[in-house]
């Protein structure tokens, strides 16, 4: 290059010549290379990007202070740099930030990030805490303990580590901050659950106690996961926060009277009741549908009772008494389908073709329910009926009903003890019962066989993924719609 080019081509020229050349390093099939090679690739790389940062920030800083921002409209120059790089608006704030704090307040910081002996983390931590309060920018000029004395740490620590250094120093620079600080957060903290179309976003901000307290619960709830748990920690921890909600909600402390539900209200028809009664039959294997009078005699109960409202067993219909529940309780072997006859089934897969044509369920806003997320509920809940009049007036008010009574959960928790889905330990203070709401639909009151422990994330995972569930000889067998088995439980 000339001696007399100037600065700007220097500038030019430089990019050019940089951008050409990572090009051409683009085409390199670092696959071939030895991995030594690739490792000393990787840190040259860290150098160039920290020093294409400090450049950056210096370009950001000498646009901010002329002002050439302004002259395209922009109404801040956050908002000029994101319409300009593309990038997201914290993002581009952020580096605006830390190159004006950079120029300002720690120009040893930007000639160590420009030198390549710090990351962009390390500069990045010491804007946020170090130059945050007038009275911590005047320690950093300090020649024992100010921004040198922390530069020294910096080049020999992590950036994780590094800020917790930059937080004990900024705490004994400036304590009056921290205190403001920590009212401060507290009187920032926010959570919001934003509902979309299909779910919620949640989102907010939480200091760090509060964080570090909610991680922490988080952890304890999630726990060590089994080797087939195929969930990313991500979904375990939102299995981990709904199920802190249930288990608070459950467990009466909120609610005096142990483990009453607080109300979802789901609007379900009667036919829409009766369609999904009768697609909750259980299946005795793959293709297994049998007729109604099929099934009882399968199952040694009355057939032919069909769905008549005033016997299918809900509420304030009358129920079966009788043979039909006796022979229930007793049961019987043989099926004229030719399957083993279990001493019970559950079943979670539901025949949605059973539910066309029928004016589906919906929470209290209008949203439809698909039927497979209305058996889960329907599953778990009380049934209350109000029955309407041709002009909407209510006609009745049934009381509201349990498929299980207080005594009977008792009973079957203090026979499975824990959550019976395999490899799970989830003990019963964090379940709920599951059951096949076609026997207690059709033949009354739910007997103790035909219901089975499941911890909450399972009890969805099995009405989800319509997993059947087989006793036999004391233990549980759990069927995938394909026949195939999951695993077992002893009862």
């Amino acid at each position: 290059m000339a001696p007399s080019a100037t600065p700007a081509a220097v500038l030019a020229t430089g990019i050019a010549d940089l951008q050409r050349l990572l090009t051409e390093l683009q085409d390199v099939d670092l696959h071939e290379l030895p991995g030594e090679a690739v490792v000393e690739a990787l840190d040259g790389l860290e150098q160039v990007r920290r020093k294409t940062e400090a450049l950056t920030a210096r370009a950001l800083a000498t646009i901010e202070a002329d002002g050439m921002w302004a002259l395209d409209g922009a109404r801040s120059m956050a908002a000029w740099y994101r319409a300009r790089s593309g990038k997201h608006q914290a993002s581009a704030a952020r580096e605006i930030r830390r190159a004006r704090a950079m120029r300002d307040h720690l120009p040893q910081t930007a000639a160590a990030l420009a030198a390549g002996t710090i990351s962009v983390d390390h500069a990045q931590a010491m804007v946020r805490l170090a130059a945050d309060t007038d009275v911590r920018r005047d320690r950093l000029r300090d020649p024992d303990v100010g921004e040198a004395f922390l530069l020294q740490h910096a080049k020999r620590l992590d950036a994780s580590d590094f800020t917790v250094a930059v937080q004990q120093w900024g705490l004994r620079a400036d304590p009056d901050a921290a205190d403001r600080a920590y009212r401060e957060d507290g009187a920032r903290e926010e959570f919001y659950l934003a509902e979309t179309t299909d779910g919620f976003v949640p989102g907010g901000w939480l200091s760090k106690t509060s964080g570090k307290l909610l991680m922490t619960a988080l952890a304890a709830r999630t726990g060590t996961p089994s080797r087939t748990d195929k969930r990313t920690p991500a979904q375990r921890r939102a299995n981990a926060l709904v199920g802190l909600a249930q288990l608070a909600l459950d467990s009466g402390t909120l609610r005096p009277g142990a483990r009453i539900r607080p109300h979802l209200a789901v609007m379900v028809p009667f036919e829409t009741l009766q369609r999904l009664v009768a697609a909750c039959a259980p299946r005795h294997r793959p293709g297994c549908r049998p007729t109604v009078a099929h099934r009882g005699a399968a199952f040694g109960l009355n057939p032919g009772r069909g769905l008549d409202p005033d016997l299918a067993g809900l509420p304030g219909g009358d129920r079966p008494t009788g043979p039909a529940v006796l022979e229930a309780d007793r049961g019987t072997r043989g099926c004229t389908c030719g399957a083993a006859d279990p001493e019970a089934v559950i079943g979670a897969d539901v025949d949605a073709s059973a539910m066309g044509g029928v004016e589906p369920a919906t929470y209290d806003d209008g949203s439809p329910l698909p039927p497979s997320l209305l058996a889960r509920l329907a599953c778990g809940s009380q049934m209350h009926r109000v029955v309407f009049g041709p002009d909407s007036e209510v006609l009745d008010l049934g009381r509201e009903e349990r498929l299980f009574s207080a005594a009977q959960t008792r009973a079957i928790i203090a026979r499975d003890k824990r959550c019976q889905y395999p490899n799970c330990n989830a003990p019963p203070g964090e379940g709920e019962i599951h059951h096949s709401l076609y026997w207690w639909a059709q033949f009354g009151s739910t007997n103790l066989r035909l219901g089975i422990l499941l911890c909450w994330f399972h009890h969805d995972y099995v009405h989800a993924h319509g997993i059947s569930i087989e006793r036999r000889s004391g233990a549980w067998t759990f069927k995938r719609r394909d026949g195939s088995t999951v695993g077992s439980a002893a009862g």
